[in-house]
């Protein structure tokens, strides 16, 4: 693969048709969220989302050199076209998370991608952040049960992991209040899901 930087080039590397373009997006759509890279075989970029550079920079922390394209990619591509060497009939596939030293979690899919107008199979890689996939996913939650300014607080930071006294520290509330404002959403959360039921 070229050490050309993902972080600094421009991402396409050769015009697309709009169906072409259309495909790939797909890709996005299907997993519902995330960075998408089309690389071909030799390693050129074809296409990549305008999320892409965040997700690729967030790799880069983890890299001496981040001017070039993070090793994680580079191996993922190596591994996947020495399994399609070796087993040309079969279509594989890498699916893994990664957490960075900024302790960012970031979901990393990948697979070989028969483009229309490409003779040989291209590389689709999928970058999502996990945590972020989360939280908005949690922020979903919070506004469709009506939560106050505070609860939501209380619910983001309980998700985030925090014990009851952490909650009340960080918030500088009493471990009481802490509760009351845990029951209440949980009482709301129990009449969204009833609403639903």
């Amino acid at each position: 693969m070229s050490s050309k930087s993902l972080l600094t080039s421009p991402v396409q590397s050769r015009s697309l048709t709009q169906s072409q373009i259309l495909q790939m997006e797909g890709l996005s759509l299907e997993n519902h969220i995330g960075s998408v890279l089309i690389i071909t075989e030799e390693g050129d970029v074809i296409y990549a989302t305008e999320s892409l550079r965040d997700q690729l920079e967030k790799l880069a922390e983890d890299t001496v050199d981040s001017s070039s394209m993070p090793q994680e990619i580079s191996l993922i591509f190596q591994v996947l076209q020495q399994c399609r060497n070796q087993f040309p009939n079969q279509n594989w596939a890498i699916e893994f998370d990664i957490f960075t030293k900024g302790a960012i979690a970031l979901r990393i899919r990948s697979r070989w991608l028969k483009l229309e107008g490409f003779d040989k199979p291209c590389l689709s890689i999928v970058l999502e952040d996990r945590q972020h996939m989360v939280q908005d996913i949690i922020l979903d939650e919070v506004q469709d049960w009506g939560l106050t300014p505070r609860e939501r607080e209380v619910w983001l930071l309980y998700q985030d992991g925090c014990t009851y006294s952490q909650i009340a520290k960080k918030l500088y509330i009493t471990i009481n209040t802490v509760k009351k404002h845990m029951r209440s959403v949980h009482a709301k959360r129990r009449t969204q899901s009833n609403d639903f039921g």
